[in-house]
């Protein structure tokens, strides 16, 4: 429970038995995560699209990987 991001992440892509492109696809996700939580914290408040709208990017990124 005392992980900090970069270790999450790193287990998350380094983690074995992964999908042929699921790795980057993972790699690519936690980029958008990571440039949207940069961006929503230096906010006090956050619109429930702009989180949709993260979640879906989040998503799209994912399901393409396993297609």
């Amino acid at each position: 429970m005392g992980e900090t991001n970069e270790m999450t992440s790193t287990l998350l892509v380094d983690a074995p038995g992964g999908t042929p492109g699921g790795d980057e696809a993972v790699r690519s996700a936690i980029g958008i995560i990571d440039e949207a939580l940069s961006t929503l914290l230096q906010r006090e408040l956050v619109s429930a699209d702009e989180v949709t709208d993260v979640l879906l990017d989040v998503r799209s990124v994912l399901l393409a990987a396993t297609a």
